[in-house]
């Protein structure tokens, strides 16, 4: 578990304890002197001296025991830090507790991190309520701790001269002629290196998909740079197998030894670097572990580039450009995909599974300050765990974590990484129940509507326009302890606010009443109390003033008369409770929004077969651009203020002049997509983004009949085309990722995964269609899904191998180009016209619409599926035709020229 909170690709990962300032009495006490002497007594190397600490009513055998475990002959320097304290069960109030302290031993460059419950009792009765008195340890235990600890310099009296080093692992190699290299030694061995002198760089991806992105930074598929230093991180026990050539011996060259020696200060503690706050200013790290690498390389052209080689990670290969702090490359090495296979979960090394949360907030937004009590639910699911990793956002302290099977636990923060981690006192096996209840309390900045927001727009601003304050915390905030991997679990919510918000949440709202106070607020507040029924992949709430446009309930679920079967996962409702709300001066315009987002949901209802969840709450609120994000429960939508900017953002993937119903559209298919469906890691964005872009059109064209659909399709195709060359749809955030275009994201995981969604109905007919993606629903619905399971449910109702269609459209990002001819031949059935269409280059599997123009009727159209290297089809003529073409409607991703 340690493994895979520190060997963080291409992150800064360091430590100190959470909640640090919580419960520590401000002034010396008893408990504080006995805490120091314990800290002299374990400093002494003496074991025997432990007696001295104890009460008289202590178990002086199992002390004695624990005093030989702990107490090392050879320290060179301990601390001890209380970190909690609460009352020791049987005593009388002040007169026992039951602390938890940190404990570090260093032992010269070594050090020993470990977590002790200590319970102590006054020893003698106090004199007076100033007299402190005398304080012994009755009971003692570790409950937790890290490996060995390694404080890490270079050896300032070695230095060896190299030729041809090479450093060589998974397509990157870093080959110097002649170098300087300088050594950390810890474990045995050597675990950090620098090198110093001229080199050279290359860095060649094995996946397609990678070196397109490595064309995006560097203008070619395969990075060759010089380079003028490297810092590297091995396993001690792999370093002469990670580090080849002729390295020897010679006396410091001191100009050398400064510059390593600035270097390694630099990069030490940038991976695998703890930091231990108040134990100690020093930077400690843990050792990489075997198959494990880190490099730092300092390039002449790109700036410090990190390449990491992390076994436990899912993708275990890396680059990432510290500069821009973006990711080149990520992806799976030859030997990692032989393991795992190509597809992969983010659940699928998970330790546990969240069941239920019961989260308790009170926010005051004034100071954007939050104090929390959530309780979890656990089931282990590894063999044994003995740590668990919670995300909770970095500025919030953890003040306690208590768990109803083993009291109190302490919890590490993973600074810069919003985590903690809890240590178990024993491993605990698998199928075991663990509630954890976890106190915390901080500032916290609320995150902004910007999922599905509008890019790079132009205009001017009114600026005596204020904005109605809103707050929003949701999956990228980590305002609540949550599990790592994002499964799925119920939740209770109660959030209370100032008197003069409101709140809506994931969830039905059960309950709104007053409530005296609002967190570390004197001033009188509101409660408001949500339930979800129904499991969520994250739970949000919106924190602003809001006043009721509309409530009512929709019938939802029935398609051509019949009622559809009840899900396996879940329970199916027959209604929906619909609430619409606003900012109160947006009253007026939201008003016609509710009878809008009731036809959506229902629309969606009829062709999915239910609504996922048993109510949805549309909240409007007041923002200078239109956006939107759409939890479980509800869906938040940006309202500009008429007459308080004047943009024009028709550059942008996401506009769509014709249809303005499209982020009301786009947002509330999320419930399905993207909520009730979630992908298994980021490459399966599209599974939300690109579905619910679909969804939205398909709304357009039952609302606004077919020109609006046809045209979104268009457009869709127009982004599409544009675009495609920016990366596959599966790369997920990563599309647009290096150049911080956001355009290039929507424009293809929103729009060309669309106008692929489209041409795969048009190749397998709309019944398959339709009937794939309600197979496809129900067998996961409430389940992470992957691209492969859409794919077999879209096989199954087919009846088509639908392989090499996925490959080319989801997992590639070339275009078919196609050469299309016509000519007409007189037949015995009469005149017949023969299409031609000849693919040139990779096969795709494509409908292509054959538009047959006529001089004495309407045109018709035709679709012409195409999946060899030339399709020949003869379609009969229904009059004086004039034209054929190829493609006239743009519902296909293709390039046509004529012969």
């Amino acid at each position: 578990m340690w493994r895979e909170v520190f060997i963080l690709a291409c992150c800064l990962a360091t430590f100190g304890p959470a909640g640090a300032q919580a419960a520590v009495p401000p002034s010396q006490d008893g408990v504080a002197a006995l805490l120091s002497r314990l800290e002299q007594v374990l400093g002494s190397g003496n074991p025997g001296a432990y007696r001295s600490l104890l009460s008289s009513v202590a178990d002086a055998k199992a002390a004695e025991a624990f005093a030989s475990a702990v107490v090392d002959p050879g320290a060179s320097r301990v601390v001890v830090r209380e970190r909690t304290r609460s009352d020791l069960e049987g005593t009388l109030p002040g007169d026992g507790y039951q602390l938890m302290v940190e404990v570090l031993v260093e032992r010269g460059p070594q050090a020993q991190l470990s977590t002790w419950c200590l319970d102590v009792k006054r020893i003698g009765r106090r004199a007076s309520d100033d007299d402190v008195g005398e304080w012994g340890i009755v009971y003692q235990k570790v409950i937790g701790g890290l490996p060995t600890l390694h404080r890490l310099g270079l050896n300032p009296r070695r230095q060896f001269t190299g030729r041809d080093v090479v450093v060589a692992v998974d397509d990157v190699r870093l080959a110097f002629t002649d170098a300087s290299l300088f050594v950390a030694e810890a474990g045995g061995g050597v675990t950090g290196v620098v090198v110093l002198g001229r080199g050279q760089m290359r860095f060649a991806p094995e996946p397609a998909s990678e070196r397109g992105q490595l064309r995006l930074f560097a203008g070619t598929d395969v990075l060759e740079t010089p380079i003028d230093a490297v810092f590297l991180r091995v396993s001690p026990q792999e370093f002469t197998r990670r580090v080849t050539g002729t390295m020897v011996g010679r006396p410091v060259d001191q100009h050398e030894w400064t510059r390593a020696n600035e270097i390694f200060r630099e990069d030490v503690g940038k991976s695998y670097g703890l930091d231990l706050g108040d134990l100690s200013r020093d930077v400690w790290s843990l050792l990489p572990m075997p198959g494990d690498l880190l490099a730092e390389i300092r390039t002449k052209r790109f700036g410090e580039l990190t390449y990491t080689k992390a076994m436990s990670e899912a993708e275990d290969i890396s680059l990432f450009d510290r500069t821009t702090r973006r990711n080149i490359a990520v992806y799976a090495s030859t030997d990692q995909l032989a393991r795992r296979g190509r597809f992969f979960s983010d659940e699928d090394r998970a330790d546990y599974a969240v069941a239920s949360y019961d989260i308790d907030a009170a926010f005051d937004p004034a100071r954007r300050w939050l104090d929390g009590r959530t309780r979890l639910k656990l089931k282990v699911l590894a063999p044994s765990v003995s740590t668990l990793s919670l995300k909770l956002a970095d500025s919030l302290d953890v003040e306690s974590v208590i768990s109803r099977e083993y009291g109190r636990l302490l919890a590490v923060r993973v600074r810069n990484q919003n985590s903690i981690v809890v240590t178990l006192p024993a491993p605990v096996a698998e199928g075991s129940s663990i509630t954890l209840d976890v106190s915390y309390s901080g500032a916290i900045t609320p995150q902004a509507v910007d999922r599905e927001t509008v890019g790079q727009v132009r205009g001017e601003e009114n600026p005596d326009v204020r904005f109605e304050e809103s707050y929003l915390y949701s999956n990228q905030t980590y305002w609540y302890p949550q599990g790592t991997s994002g499964g799925y679990a119920t939740a209770t919510l109660r959030v209370r606010v100032p008197q003069n918000f409101s709140c809506v949440a994931s969830g039905e709202l059960v309950e709104a009443v007053a409530a005296a106070a609002t967190g570390r607020s004197a001033q009188p507040g509101r409660q408001f109390t949500f339930v979800a029924p129904q499991p969520a992949r994250y739970f949000a709430c919106l924190i602003t003033p809001l006043v009721q446009v509309a409530s009512r309930v929709l019938r939802v679920g029935v398609r051509d008369g019949t009622e559809p079967a009840a899900h396996p996962a879940g329970v199916r409702y027959a209604s929906v409770n619909l609430d619409v709300k606003t900012n109160p001066r947006l009253q007026s315009q939201v008003r016609s929004l509710a009878d809008k987002a009731g036809e959506i949901l229902q629309y969606y209802s009829t062709l999915m077969g239910d609504s996922p969840y048993p109510g949805a709450t549309v909240a409007a609120v007041e923002w200078r651009l239109p956006g939107g994000h759409s939890p479980a429960y509800m869906a938040v939508l940006n309202q500009p203020l008429p007459g308080t900017t004047t943009v024009s953002w028709r550059n942008d993937p996401a506009c769509f002049d014709n249809y303005p119903e499209f982020f009301v559209a786009h947002e509330l298919a999320h419930q399905w997509w993207g909520q009730a469906i979630g992908g298994k890691n980021y490459h399966e964005q599209w599974l939300s983004e690109g579905i619910a872009q679909y969804f939205a059109a398909l709304y357009a064209g039952q609302a606004r009949g077919r020109d609006v659909f046809d045209s979104i399709i268009r457009r869709f195709r127009q982004w599409g085309m544009e675009k495609s060359d920016q990366g596959p749809i599966y790369l997920g955030y990563r599309v647009g990722h290096i150049k911080g275009d956001s355009r290039v994201f929507r424009a293809v995981v929103y729009n060309k995964s669309a106008a692929v969604l489209h041409m795969l109905r048009r190749f397998i007919g709309d019944k398959a269609f339709f009937d794939g993606l309600r197979r496809f629903y129900a067998e996961w619905r409430f389940h992470k899904a992957g691209s492969d399971d859409l794919r077999h449910a879209m096989e199954q109702e087919s009846g088509r191998d639908l392989s090499r269609f996925f490959e080319r459209w989801i997992y590639g990002s070339s275009l078919p180009t196609v050469i299309f001819s016509s000519h007409v031949e007189e037949t015995s059935r009469g005149p017949e016209v023969v299409v031609r269409f000849d693919q040139v280059g990779e096969l795709f599997d494509v409908p292509v619409t054959v538009s047959l123009d006529y001089a004495d009727r309407p045109t018709t159209d035709l679709v012409v599926r195409i999946s060899d290297r030339t399709t020949e089809t003869r379609l009969p003529l229904a009059g004086t035709l004039r034209k054929v073409e190829a493609n006239r409607d743009g519902a296909s991703l293709i390039t046509v020229t004529g012969k």
